[in-house]
């Protein structure tokens, strides 16, 4: 009869040690995701949106009318982040000035920038009335000629108004990622 008090009483402590775990494991748990889903509501509303690069008029006072961005192939690192931004005549609303700006990944990560006037021309090698965006001062050569596809997309040119031809994984069609007011 003692014995089985004594293990009565055993297997109560037991169970209640066992309940105690488990509750506290519980609270933990709960404690934890709490925690967690705080913080990340903090981190959320502390994010701010980084400045843009670029600024909001050129030197002439003109505004943005559109930025495109891509990722180039580069011969000589991972990949070629490739901005260019063009700033539209108050006056006229045609294109006026770029900047443009480069950061050849895994070279030196420094992003390059150069502006510069823009001409409007007509005519590729695919179509003579092809609306072409001539570059014409600071642009290195390979990135001097643009053909504007529709208001979303430009196509890097060659020299010879030829479309560039890319590689399965990145190619030359610069993609419009902000749209001006």
């Amino acid at each position: 009869m003692q014995l089985k008090a004594i293990q009565h009483k055993f297997e109560n402590n037991s169970y209640n040690r066992i309940m105690k775990s488990k509750s506290l494991l519980t609270i933990c748990m709960v404690a934890t995701f709490i925690a967690i889903i705080l913080f990340m509501a903090s981190c959320e509303a502390q994010q701010i949106a980084p400045e843009p690069w670029f600024s909001k008029t050129d030197t002439n006072g003109d505004s943005v009318l559109a930025v495109y961005e891509s990722r180039i192939p580069c011969p000589d690192c991972e990949r070629l982040k490739f901005a260019l931004v063009i700033y539209g005549n108050t006056r006229t609303g045609l294109p006026s000035t770029y900047t443009m700006a480069r950061v050849y990944v895994g070279k030196n990560n420094d992003r390059l920038t150069n502006s510069g006037n823009i001409v409007v021309k007509q005519g590729t090698a695919l179509d003579s009335t092809h609306i072409v965006y001539q570059l014409s001062t600071g642009a290195p050569s390979e990135y001097q000629l643009y053909w504007k596809v529709t208001n979303d997309i430009l196509f890097v040119l060659d020299e010879n108004l030829t479309p560039r031809v890319g590689d399965a994984g990145q190619g030359y069609v610069l993609n419009r990622i902000q749209k001006t007011e």
